[in-house]
């Protein structure tokens, strides 16, 4: 299935969670690509679909969640290494600057890798949203400096201006030593 539409809900309540969950799927017929609770006790919730029934989904969604809603994104022509980078890691041959941009919500975090991935010729090399990240995310990009420059500036800037970014590193050429452990090993 190729996925170029993703919504994205993320809740400060399981409860409210999992209600919301059964009133997006009620709603329209999208995929659940993920609805899990993550740290410190938040729900997330991400669908795919046609994009009219996404919508849908996402504004019964956004209603049925209320007040308890941390962030929430709907993103169209979604970049083709978003999925498999929230799924698993995937290590580069080789490496030239590694960028890190740690966002406050999950929602944020998928925006901006979408972002910085349409703004330069970089790779995603994953997107942590895990419980290991206590309710935060963090996106991991690999490309030349120049390129990873480019492309986190415009991320940083609209994580900014939401109020979502939490930090942004560019490590220029990683040590050999620390390659493995980038991918959680």
């Amino acid at each position: 299935m190729s996925v170029d539409v993703i919504g994205i809900l993320e809740l400060i309540s399981m409860a409210d969670g999992l209600n919301t969950l059964d009133a997006v799927v009620k709603e329209s017929p999208v995929t659940i690509l993920k609805a899990e609770p993550i740290n410190p006790g938040k729900y997330l919730i991400m669908i795919t679909g046609d994009v009219a029934s996404v919508e849908a989904a996402m504004g019964i969604g956004v209603i049925i969640a209320g007040t308890s809603i941390v962030d929430h994104i709907l993103l169209n022509n979604l970049d083709e290494q978003i999925i498999p980078s929230i799924k698993s890691c995937r290590v580069p041959e080789e490496w030239d600057a590694l960028g890190l941009l740690e966002t406050s919500s999950v929602a944020a975090a998928v925006e901006a890798a979408d972002m910085a991935v349409k703004e330069a010729d970089i790779h995603i090399v994953g997107i942590l949203t895990g419980n290991e990240t206590g309710g935060k995310a963090l996106v991991k990009l690999n490309g030349t400096i120049g390129d990873i420059n480019t492309a986190m500036s415009s991320a940083v800037e609209m994580l900014s201006n939401k109020d979502q970014l939490y930090r942004d590193i560019i490590i220029p050429g990683p040590h050999v030593d620390i390659e493995g452990y980038i991918c959680g090993n």
